[in-house]
């Protein structure tokens, strides 16, 4: 697509380039979110009746689960998601050099490996660590606690119980919790109980690895397009001051995202109202940015 002018903007990025990021995100998804589903399945294989046991004895997460989960999840983030961002900052980033080059005809070439782009990666790495762990360790508390409260102390009844829900937020964790209740008051049988349970938590499991996987693509898309912008200022190959215009995602966008659509063109380096430099502006975020120059 050629770099188009209007007035006395040069249009890097517009609507177009959005459709073409989505369309990334979309055929990216599955490489996060499968490898998300299976590290939650691979931390459900230490939830056995022996150490449910041992979380029975405590009311809480036990270190065999804690101590195993948090280097699991440390080894995705670093092997599976980090692999992924790079892919989408590297992507981003090229499509930007190109557009510029096209403007300026000249080679600019976006470097993926500069110290922003490691010390972003090394950030978002740390974050999401923590951020996966405490939702790991909340829900599973927060469901032990409730089957507790219901009566079950079967450590292989709970270990059947618990295993699944490995994963889930302590929100989705309280919404299988409460759908397990119901059906304990409706006389279900246990196996029965399990069986319903676990079909529902794959359907939130599927759901939750979907949403991750679209966040993180995207905000390392967005984070890869800015930095090229930032690249070709310090390269001297923009003919003027860059700008950038949040696009609302979808037709019924946010009012955080209408509000960062509504602030217009603002400097490069500047922050929209909610506080973000570019999307997401919160998990499943289909925003983008259309990146202009002022001459």
């Amino acid at each position: 697509m050629a770099v188009e002018t209007r007035a006395r903007n040069l249009i890097i990025t517009d609507a177009r380039d959005a459709f073409i990021y989505r369309r990334y995100v979309k055929d990216e998804e599955s490489s996060i979110a499968r490898p998300t589903k299976a590290l939650w399945e691979k931390q459900g294989l230490l939830v056995t009746p022996s150490t449910v046991e041992l979380a029975l004895k405590t009311g809480t997460v036990p270190p065999e689960w804690e101590g195993p989960w948090n280097r699991m999840t440390r080894e995705f983030v670093r092997d599976d998601i980090t692999s992924g961002w790079i892919k989408s900052i590297s992507t981003a980033g090229d499509r930007i050099a190109k557009k510029v080059n096209r403007l300026q005809r000249k080679q600019f070439d976006f470097d993926s490996t500069m110290t922003a782009i490691k010390a972003w990666l090394d950030n978002e790495g740390g974050k999401l660590i923590v951020n996966l762990t405490a939702a790991q360790m909340s829900s599973v508390h927060a469901l032990l606690q409730a089957q507790i409260a219901l009566g079950v102390t079967s450590p292989y009844i709970l270990a059947q119980r618990i295993k699944p829900m490995v994963g889930l937020t302590e929100r989705e964790a309280a919404a299988v919790a409460k759908f397990i209740a119901s059906l304990t008051e409706e006389g279900a049988a246990a196996n029965a109980i399990n069986k319903q349970a676990t079909k529902y938590a794959k359907y939130l499991h599927k759901n939750r690895a979907a949403r991750i996987a679209q966040t993180e693509i995207s905000n390392a898309y967005n984070f890869g397009q800015m930095n090229s912008m930032r690249q070709a200022v310090e390269a001297g190959e923009l003919p003027g001051a860059p700008e950038k215009d949040w696009l609302a995602g979808g037709p019924n966008p946010c009012e955080i995202c209408e509000e960062n659509e509504a602030a217009g063109p603002i400097a490069l380096d500047a922050v929209f109202p909610s506080g973000d430099e570019h999307p997401t502006a919160h998990p499943s975020c289909a925003c983008a940015v259309s990146y202009s120059v002022r001459r």
